[in-house]
């Protein structure tokens, strides 16, 4: 007796898409998907064949053209906000366009940065390193290091600095954006230097800082009511983060104040100025954290009251708007 069949436990077959069934097109169609990649290569080129005084000649240009009628009413209100009676219109408006010009210097030092990694040469981009000394003797100590630094000059500089020429393990910790796919491309244009990008991943960051490692935060913009604390810059209340003071704490490192000072006549040679070392007592109360925030804000304070230019001063820090 022959029993009933059984059904088949096999997939019917799909059939072939069009492109699959005529190779010749589909070449043609892959090539110029390849081909849409080709302006992200050759863009760029001109940046690595023209000279560095023309091509950021040409960015000083295109921050004067677009950056600086974008930026220049949040530049001036958070200036007159912070200076007070000092400020001066004259001196807003000047100080307004090389706000502008630094945003488009340092468009064009991440691009020599990341696309042209494979050929920097660190010795024509950091010139000199003030109080360098005293960071090789901490780290020589053993002891981790937290480089506090705000948003001035081009500060994607000063972790691959760190990493490439003083051969340190480290890291950032990074600002997550509304956008994945702009996450993504900071983190894999971070790694082009061997710098990798911390979001919410605090057991990494206590992992570098206890093996003596290097890591960069920017504390300077407004921080959130859930993560900030009650502090005061130039004068005018804001809120600020400390969650790199904590860390600090934790872990029981040191923080240091650093700037990336853009030269005047040269654009794409900096100084690099570390401030004194900030110690964190490991268990510090609230009070105690409260104050070393405070402290790298007066830090950040004196450094951009001397030299204001290079801040991106557009930041709604003291939410003026």
């Amino acid at each position: 007796m022959t029993g009933s069949p059984q059904p088949s436990t096999q997939r019917p077959k799909r059939p072939r898409s069009w492109l699959s069934r005529h190779r010749r097109v589909r070449t043609v169609v892959y090539t110029l998907y390849a081909l849409l990649a080709a302006p992200f290569v050759i863009l760029p080129l001109p940046l690595f064949l023209l000279p560095k005084t023309i091509v950021y000649g040409i960015a000083r240009r295109l921050g004067m053209c677009i950056a600086y009628p974008l930026t220049r009413r949040k530049t001036r209100a958070n200036l007159f906000h912070a200076f007070g009676g000092r400020m001066t219109e004259r001196r807003a408006d000047a100080l307004a366009r090389k706000v502008a010009a630094n945003t488009f210097y340092w468009l064009a030092d991440v691009v020599y940065l990341w696309v042209f990694a494979r050929w920097l040469r660190w010795d024509d981009i950091v010139v000199s390193f003030e109080n360098r000394q005293t960071v090789v003797d901490i780290l020589a100590s053993g002891k981790g290091l937290v480089v506090a630094t705000p948003h001035y000059g081009s500060f994607e500089i000063i972790a691959a600095h760190f990493i490439q020429v003083l051969h340190v393990t480290g890291g950032v910790i990074a600002r997550s954006f509304p956008s994945p796919f702009m996450n993504w491309l900071y983190r894999k244009a971070r790694m082009r230097q061997n710098v990798p990008s911390y979001y919410d991943q605090v057991r990494d960051v206590m992992r570098v800082l206890k093996h003596n490692g290097v890591i960069g935060v920017l504390p300077d913009l407004r921080a959130k009511r859930r993560l900030g604390v009650p502090t005061t810059f130039f004068g005018k209340p804001t809120l600020t983060f400390d969650i790199h003071v904590r860390l600090a704490g934790h872990a029981r490192a040191l923080i240091i104040p650093a700037f990336l000072m853009r030269h005047k006549r040269r654009p794409w040679q900096h100084t690099m100025v570390c401030r004194e070392p900030i110690i964190v007592p490991p268990k510090s109360p609230d009070e105690t954290i409260h104050a070393i925030t405070q402290q790298i804000n007066d830090a950040f304070e004196w450094h951009l009251r001397r030299y204001p230019s290079g801040w991106m001063w557009f930041n709604n820090k003291w939410r003026l708007w």
